[in-house]
């Protein structure tokens, strides 16, 4: 596949933005060039294309006087019945998503056409795959858009960053001459079109479970969004999907895409089997259409096997040896925030994961349960999102922890204590050993404090982060650097 890099213009006329965008009334000056494309009020300055998002929270209507005072030279938005000046172009929109995502296809030069462009979807395993699937792809071939990659290097809380940012990012990666581009993609990115747009390559299907019940009102829409990157997929791309998940059949039906499956079955096209799992990590063969491979790694876990089955396919779809797919597995012995694993002078292993839904918290659990004699969890769930999970995840560290320290995560908005007793209350069904320490970094301590010789304390729900959040503050805080700070790993 030649790639040739992509070169955004200073400026384009936007006539040439608006040539794929689906437009119902256009009005104003149209002869105009633009120098820049915002949909933040903030950042408009002279020359710029403002696009009005209707949020949850804010409208983006309400700011247009404002943006054309700034020298907005055209207004995209969704509304018909604003008072524009003749000076300004005004094009009203059925989306206006869905069109920031077009103008920032057509503003970067469509980049994603430039490169092999892999996007990893479902409710667990996505930042674990993509980091896998850059190392099999190549590190200085490959750039990524990750929950982790984004928010410690970009500072973006997001999954998935914004339709404006994501082209941004595929076109940096065709100026430096990278060849591919792998991409975590949320069920908000798609809802919210962010994805809209971009050349997908291959699709990765992981699993479905129950996430993100405060922005969908039932497991239906969250399971019909995840399908939407399927649904978009052209018939000379792959669909990677995960068979051994019981809603895989819905992704196979989705699409037109060239299928291949992956797990622990002889029927699929990359399986694997002779599995060895050990606290250190993984052995199994994998075997795929081309021939079979012996993997060794350093991330431990079942979950691990099925993360790596799937780079495992991202390589075969580009067409890489085994050989160089294998050392390129092998190459990933850590991950941020994922399965960090560490030791205390005193004999207690800890590890550190971002599990933060019902189905990664149980699976990390019964894993560990394997392999250490008394498994302790410390975590809580964030604020201003679906406390329906909260007593799910406390019945479920109850029925399969030893001990459960229920803290805080980042509160937000809400009271820290309410989301405590929301998740006591499903801990308290199993009449499983707790206790309730809001304060974070008490809990920690009291958990090490309750540990033996050879057990295992799982922090989880933060992983990477670098702060926690409440309602009037954000203060820098780490689970690691917190124990490190203090000598405890």
């Amino acid at each position: 596949m030649g790639k040739i890099a992509s070169i955004a213009a200073a400026s384009k006329s936007l006539r040439e933005l608006l040539s794929g965008v689906r437009i119902r009334k256009q009005s104003g000056e149209s002869r105009v060039n633009v120098k820049k494309i915002v949909f933040d009020s903030r950042e408009v300055e002279l020359g710029s294309l403002f696009v009005a998002i209707p949020g949850t929270k804010i409208d983006g209507h309400q700011y247009i006087g404002t943006v054309i005072a700034k020298g907005a030279v055209a207004i995209v938005g969704e509304r018909a019945d604003l008072s524009i000046p003749t000076s300004v172009a005004h094009i009203v929109v059925e989306d206006s998503r869905r069109a920031l995502a077009e103008l920032a296809c057509s503003f970067y030069n469509f980049p994603t056409q430039d490169l092999f462009t892999v996007g990893v979807t479902g409710t667990n395993g996505k930042t674990s795959i993509t980091f896998l699937s850059q190392s099999v792809l190549g590190l200085e071939k490959t750039a990524i858009s990750n929950t982790v990659v984004n928010a410690l290097q970009h500072g973006i809380d997001y999954t998935t960053p914004n339709a404006l940012d994501l082209q941004r990012f595929a076109h940096e990666a065709c100026i430096q001459h990278k060849e591919n581009f792998v991409i975590e993609v949320s069920a908000h990115a798609l809802s919210q079109e962010r994805v809209h747009g971009i050349d997908f390559d291959v699709a990765i299907f992981t699993n479905l479970t129950q996430d993100h019940f405060d922005y969908y009102a039932s497991f239906e829409p969250y399971l019909h969004a995840k399908l939407r990157l399927f649904q978009s997929l052209k018939k000379n791309a792959t669909a990677l999907i995960n068979h051994d998940d019981p809603y895989s059949k819905h992704f196979v039906k989705s699409t037109k895409a060239q299928i291949l499956g992956y797990g622990l079955k002889p029927s699929y096209d990359v399986w694997a089997d002779e599995i060895q799992m050990s606290a250190e990590g993984n052995r199994f063969v994998a075997h795929t259409p081309i021939g079979q491979i012996p993997i060794r790694s350093a991330l431990p876990g079942e979950f691990y096997v099925y993360n790596i089955l799937a780079a495992i396919g991202v390589g075969l779809v580009k067409e890489i040896p085994l050989d160089e797919i294998k050392a390129g597995i092998e190459r990933v012995t850590h991950i941020e925030g994922r399965f960090e694993r560490y030791k205390t002078r005193a004999g207690v292993s800890v590890v550190i994961d971002f599990a933060h839904s019902p189905d990664s918290l149980e699976k990390m659990i019964r894993t560990l349960k394997k392999f250490y004699p008394r498994v302790l969890t410390v975590f809580g769930c964030g604020g201003e999102s679906d406390p329906y999970k909260r007593p799910i995840m406390g019945e479920l560290s109850g029925r399969f922890a030893d001990f459960t320290i229920i803290t805080s995560d980042n509160p937000k908005h809400e009271d820290p204590e309410f989301i405590v007793h929301q998740i006591e209350a499903g801990i308290a069904k199993t009449n499983a050993g707790y206790e309730a320490i809001v304060d974070r970094p008490k809990a920690l301590l009291r958990a090490l404090e309750l540990a033996k010789p050879g057990d295992c304390v799982l922090i989880a729900g933060k992983g990477h982060e670098r702060t926690q959040i409440f309602s009037d503050r954000e203060i820098a805080f780490n689970d690691r650097e917190f124990l490190r700070a203090r000598g405890i790993i």
